[in-house]
């Protein structure tokens, strides 16, 4: 179930700080003029894409970043461009839909859930889930982790970093076998509520792939506000 979408204009400036800071630039770079902007750090290992509320911003050694400056959003967002530019030896190509929220309905379930703030349950839910899924949900980097437990044993986990004390960014990691069931849902919204509640705004990196993980951001009701590619470079 779909929820309405709000995001307070006030808010971007927010975001943008945060992903400013992310990406090498001036802390005020982002704006509303639409204009590329190109943050060149040659140590960098990553080379970026950010397109955020319809701005793009490119990061990485200044030879990749000039290249790439003038190519077609597109090709950039679906990552092609970058393997490109990065060459022989890139690998690890991530594309994702961003979301924020700074607000979410609050949803009462029918019987006060089970939740575990520890690690070692979320790291008992790792354990039984595919690889692939646990990569991409990266628990363990998050410090803030949301299990909600079964009698069985954990479930679903949400968990978030904070980033530069203004972002939540937010992962939900569920048990293969109990998908589709809501659990992913109750606890993100868990743990949404209380990135919210510390003063944070709530983001989501979901892959670009990933449906399901694309329709649970919506029905939270966390608006999707644009992209990130990045792709990790040959070492030279």
């Amino acid at each position: 179930m779909s929820v309405p979408h709000s995001f307070h204009e006030g808010n971007r400036g927010i975001v943008r700080l945060a992903w400013a800071r992310r990406l090498g630039l001036p802390d005020l770079s982002f704006s509303d003029d639409g204009e590329r902007l190109l943050g060149c750090r040659d140590a960098a290992r990553e080379l970026v894409a950010v397109v955020l509320f319809g701005q793009l911003a490119l990061s990485g050694p200044t030879e990749l970043v000039e290249a790439a400056a003038d190519l077609d959003v597109d090709d950039l967002v679906e990552g092609g461009a970058l393997l490109r530019l990065a060459g022989p030896g890139a690998h690890g190509l991530r594309t994702a839909v961003l979301g924020f929220a700074d607000e979410l309905p609050l949803d009462q379930p029918d019987a006060e859930p089970q939740v575990s703030r520890g690690a070692p349950e979320a790291i008992e839910l790792e354990m039984r889930c595919p690889p692939d899924d646990v990569s991409s949900a990266g628990l363990t980097e998050r410090e803030h982790r949301f299990t909600v437990m079964l009698p069985d044993g954990p479930a679903a986990c949400a968990a978030y970093s904070e980033r530069d004390g203004l972002l939540a960014d937010l992962s939900v990691l569920v048990a293969p076998s109990l998908r589709r069931r809501g659990l992913g849902r109750l606890a993100a919204s868990v743990a949404a509520h209380e990135a919210l509640a510390d003063g944070l705004i709530v983001q989501v990196a979901v892959p670009s792939h990933a449906i399901a993980g694309l329709r649970l951001a919506d029905s939270l009701g966390i608006k999707p506000q644009g992209h990130l590619t990045s792709v990790t470079l040959p070492r030279r």
